[in-house]
């Protein structure tokens, strides 16, 4: 496969587009694809690590026929974006030339439509995330991309010595330090007066900071590179925006306090805080730092050996450090479905998806339950019968694009109900009997045997002769407030055989 990444890098964006993108590429390159990457890029940080991993470096391409045509003259399978720009109807574009578009996305930020949305703060799977045409989902902290440099580190170290020795800390703001923190934190940590050698990493090429030092304390300035991380494992402590560091550090289960810097991080600032994570020091963007118990909160961290260390023990159980592969994974997947017709097992990613098709009021009135469904509801029954033996939940896809779900729920021993959605943007192509025959042959591959039962309204024509014409057969049974149509379908032979 041959992907063309997309990103830019200025002060205002930060670095974390391009840290989090060649992590893609990374994972890219080691499935053995090839990678060229298109943007803007100021960090000489930024630019060395592209340098380091792309075959090609293109300029910034003005606007979505632009992408297009790049993506044609390179050969590109996928487009891959990590930028809150506005792309115009990217995904359009892309789809008239046969390539296909990955996008990143933090909540609202940098949203848009695409073939795959990744959206990696932790939790966002969660959330109901309107539908836009966008055909398939990967959201929360299994899709935090992690670069291979980062998780070769070794962890970090252990509480090994008393506190007379003193503490290593490391003040890192960001690529870019977009909101001219670093200056303010290293007052912070000079207030605590607690004795440590303190590493600031400061992108503003200042050889020092004036700032009072108490006895046990001292103070020095690294220069960003390539090589910054290779000190996160030797911490006691990192000091840090609540950017794309977080993760790594969580990654490498190094204690962190966070700042929020811009208003793109409240989620991850509010996640790795609330969820046992890291420390907080406040809201920077919105002017909410409140100094006097930032130094009250760091100082108590910095004196707690076992509060630290559970502090990177919880980080380290949230982010497994596997994102980008399986981000890769989902190109791959997404790439030999995208011609004919493919099966899959639904994922709490589908969550989204499936609401929309079970609310949609055409499917309501012939349902048993017609009333409209609760998000919160809807997903609790997602994320159990993904893992229920019991229940087989399939997605059917035409030429890559979701095209309606199929859901086979044991009754007994052997017997199993099935019953389909067909998607409102599939409806009247004449795909309904193609997307039940290719998702019952998916299920009796596995489960020959299986005697399979439906049941419709006797005012649901269509879906009685989509049955009957699949060889189901039954009566109508008229005994309850509503007549129904009760038919099964004997199994050992797939469909089509």
């Amino acid at each position: 496969m041959r992907v063309l990444l997309r990103c830019d890098s200025t002060k205002a964006q930060g670095l974390g587009h391009v840290i989090r993108t060649m992590a893609l590429a990374e994972a890219a390159l080691a499935a053995g694809h090839s990678v060229q990457f298109s943007g803007d890029v100021e960090s000489p940080v930024g630019r060395a690590l592209i340098e380091d991993l792309c075959s090609a470096i293109h300029p910034m391409p003005d606007g979505p026929e632009a992408v297009a045509r790049l993506a044609c003259d390179v050969g590109a399978d996928l487009v891959h974006i990590d930028t809150y720009a506005d792309q115009g109807d990217l995904v359009a574009e892309l789809r008239t030339v046969g390539v296909l578009l990955s996008s990143m996305e933090d909540g609202s930020f940098g949203r848009r439509p695409a073939d795959l949305v990744i959206d990696p703060s932790p939790g966002a799977e969660l959330a109901y995330r309107p539908g836009d045409g966008s055909y398939r989902l990967f959201r929360g902290a299994g899709a935090i991309p992690i670069r291979r440099s980062i998780r070769e580190l070794d962890g970090a170290k252990t509480v090994s010595r008393g506190l007379s020795a003193g503490r290593d800390v490391m003040i890192v703001m960001g690529g870019t330090d977009a909101r001219d923190m670093t200056a303010r934190c290293v007052e912070l940590w000079a207030q605590t007066r607690v004795p440590s050698r303190c590493f600031v990493v400061d992108p503003g090429g200042r050889r020092g900071f004036s700032v009072e030092l108490t006895a046990g304390q001292s103070l020095e300035v690294i220069q960003p590179s390539l090589q910054v991380p290779h000190h996160f494992p030797s911490m006691d402590l990192v000091i840090s925006g609540a950017g794309t560091t977080t993760w790594e550090l969580a990654t490498l289960g190094v204690p962190m306090a966070l700042v929020q810097l811009v208003e793109n991080q409240a989620d991850n600032y509010a996640f790795a805080t609330g969820n046992g994570m890291a420390l907080g020091l406040g809201n920077a963007s919105m002017g909410q730092l409140d100094e006097p118990s930032a130094v009250a909160a760091l100082r108590g961290l910095l004196q707690d050996d076992v509060r630290r260390l559970r502090l990177g023990v919880q980080a380290r159980s949230v982010v497994d450090g596997g994102g980008a592969d399986a981000i890769v994974r989902y190109w791959e997947q997404m790439a030999a479905e995208s011609d004919g017709i493919s099966v899959r097992p639904a994922e709490i990613h589908d969550a989204g998806q499936l609401f929309d098709w079970r609310n949609d009021p055409t499917v309501r009135q012939v349902s048993r339950e017609k009333d409209e469904l609760a998000w919160d509801t809807h997903l609790a029954w997602v994320s159990r019968v993904v893992k229920d033996p019991g229940v087989c939940l399939l997605i059917v896809q035409c030429d890559g694009r979701p095209a309606g779900t199929v859901r086979f729920h044991v009754l007994e021993d052997g017997h199993w109900e099935v019953s389909i959605t067909v998607a409102p943007t599939m409806r009247g192509r004449g795909r309904a009997a193609q997307i039940l025959s290719e998702a019952e042959r998916y299920f009796l591959e596995r489960r020959p045997e299986a005697v399979l039962h439906a049941s419709m309204l006797d005012s649901n024509i269509a879906s009685y002769k989509l049955f009957r014409n699949a060889g189901y057969e039954g009566n109508l049974d008229g005994s309850g407030e509503e007549s129904w149509y009760h038919l099964v379908r004997r199994g050992g032979t797939l469909p089509g055989r």
